[in-house]
């Protein structure tokens, strides 16, 4: 087991106190949004093993056999998952994340199209789907999904949302839900967007003020985008600590702000659709919308032992709060991320007596080789594996 080393990301949106406080760090003065604990290329955490710090993608590369045991048949031998810790003082982007043979087909087209791989205007980074968990550190806002169609009519009509923009809705349900994203995101040629945001400054009343707020707000910093016309159609979560969405393929979602630990499959497929400067794709982000997919359930966790409901094959996701456990069978390899107190590891395996110390923000790399380890969790900690095959 190694002392797992993480790597910032500096996103606009990140906090300037938030990781820093968590670590017991200084801040670096730049805004912290996202800290990476995997073996992404574009950005790998770092362990070392007495030849000083190697990044983990080389670790893993370099005997994927020892590292990822059964799981290095997921991602050709990579790692396949990613755990974040992020912190968000800013709205991040409506988005939505692609399943695996649109993935496909986007990444092929994009290559053939000889569009670089850094470029800005590149949507499909690699060829693989992108499911994940968030779960709350801090009281954590986010959208996620779309409102029942009947609650979406009675926000759209007390906020003032053009008639035409909720009529596939109201005539087809839930299947036109797809017309509705792409109508939204088509423009904004009748000010409809303006109009909106008139509407909910101040005079807005009763059960939809706390959206008309949020509109308010997102407007501010993304005056005139005609995504602000889908924020009022979107479930809104306040989620308190320990509580978690599971995003699968197709779920348009945008996270507000918080702290919170997020696992994700190995990818960089982000299909955005408003609310950033970054590059925004409406054809390919409305082509893979599900209306058929359930709405997102917030999970609630039990003390003690709590496993997320993942259903990814890239991941599993185990919560424990002061409690310890016996971990025996294992199908790949872990990460422990240490959220608050103290977490230690202690091998019961092919090194009985090894033992690593988490301090809060802190995390470990336990290679499948290392077999069987005892986690006791003090505080709060989080333990990342692969989950089941074929989910």
């Amino acid at each position: 087991m190694d002392r797992l080393l993480g790597r910032l990301q500096h996103y606009d949106w990140g906090s300037y106190t938030a990781l820093a406080a968590l670590r017991g760090l200084e801040p670096t003065g730049r805004p912290e949004a996202e800290l990476w604990y995997g073996a992404h290329p574009s950005l790998p955490a770092t362990v070392d093993r007495g030849a000083g710090p190697e990044p983990l993608d080389a670790v893993v590369s370099a005997d994927p056999p020892s590292e990822l045991g059964p799981a290095a048949g997921l991602r050709d031998g990579t790692l396949p998952y990613l755990v974040k810790f992020l912190a968000a003082d800013a709205p991040l982007s409506i988005q939505a994340h692609p399943d695996r043979a649109t993935a496909e087909a986007g990444f092929a087209a994009e290559d053939d199209a000889d569009v670089p791989l850094d470029s800005p205007k590149r949507t499909f980074r690699d060829a693989r789907a992108k499911p994940e968990l968030v779960v709350a550190v801090t009281p954590f806002r986010a959208l996620c999904g779309f409102r029942p169609v009947d609650e979406a009519i009675g926000v759209a009509a007390a906020l003032g949302l053009p008639d035409d923009l909720m009529a596939p809705l109201r005539e087809r349900g839930p299947i036109a839900w797809s017309d509705v994203v792409a109508a939204a995101l088509a423009g904004d040629p009748d000010g409809a967007v303006d109009a909106l945001v008139e509407r909910c400054n101040g005079k807005v009343t009763g059960k939809w003020t706390t959206t008309a707020d949020l509109l308010l707000e997102l407007s501010v910093r993304f005056p005139g985008d005609a995504a602000l016309a889908l924020v009022p159609l979107l479930a809104e979560h306040r989620l308190e600590p320990g509580e978690a969405l599971f995003l699968g393929p197709g779920v348009l979602h945008a996270y507000l702000g918080g702290v919170a630990v997020e696992v994700m499959a190995a990818s960089d497929n982000v299909l955005r659709g408003g609310l950033t400067g970054k590059h925004v794709d409406v054809d390919r982000l409305v082509g893979i919308i599900d209306p058929e997919v359930p709405a997102t359930a917030v999970q609630r966790p039990v003390r003690g032992v709590h496993r997320y409901h993942t259903p990814a094959e890239e991941f599993s996701v185990w919560r424990l709060e002061g409690v310890g456990v016996d971990v025996h069978e294992r199908s790949g390899p872990d990460i422990v991320v240490c959220v608050d107190g103290l977490a230690s590891l202690s091998s019961t395996g092919s090194s009985p007596g090894a033992r690593l110390e988490l301090p809060t923000g802190g995390a470990a790399w336990i290679p499948h080789a290392d077999g069987a380890y005892r986690l006791d969790a003090e505080g709060l900690a989080y333990r990342v594996t692969t989950g089941e095959p074929g989910a």
